[in-house]
This record gives structure tokens, sequence and C-alpha cells, in this order.
């Protein structure tokens, strides 16, 4: 089983409550969210126990396998640099710090 959590840019993060058989099927709850998640824009496939990243974005496939806390805390310290604040989403994932 996995899980969907959906980050921010400073690594706070919410877990989706379904619970999925498949990572394709919590990349298409994903795919199906909309805006509601506009201000937790990065989402991974986590294992059932929801601390390690079963799967991610390809901007992010060196995080796989790595615990929830740690991707976190990558993104919180990543968020306090100065040439990302106010950074979009694509700036931010692409800016090698992550």
């Amino acid at each position: 089983m996995f899980k969907l959590i959906c980050m921010s840019f400073d690594g706070g993060y919410r877990m989706e409550w379904p619970e999925f058989k498949t990572v394709e099927k919590a990349w298409q709850y994903s795919n199906d969210m909309g805006s509601r998640w506009y201000f937790y824009p990065f989402h991974f496939v986590v294992t059932a126990s929801g601390k390690t990243i079963a799967d991610a974005p390809e901007m992010f496939a060196h995080l796989k396998g790595k615990r929830v806390t740690t991707v976190a805390a990558i993104f919180n310290s990543a968020s306090k640099l100065p040439e990302l604040q106010n950074a979009d989403v694509d700036q931010f994932a692409y800016s090698g710090h992550i």
C-alpha cells in the first residue's frame, strides 16, 4: 500500500488519507486534485508507513528511498536561501539545492 504527501516549499507536508494499492493510483489521485493543494505543490508517493519516499516526480527522482523527514529538512534549508526567496515551483525544483 502507498500514500500521498503534499509538501510545501518550507518542508511542511500534509498526508492525503486514502491508501492506494499501486504507485500509479496514488499519482492518478495527485493529478486529479486540482488547485486544492496550492500551498503544498510538491507531491510524493510514500510507503504505507508514511516514512519513506517510494516515488517522486522526475526532477526529484534522487529523493526516492529517502525518509520524509530528511526530504522535509532539505526543502526547509533550501527555502531559506536568499536566491530562492519568492521562487516559483519550477525555479525552486530546478535550483540545484534540492
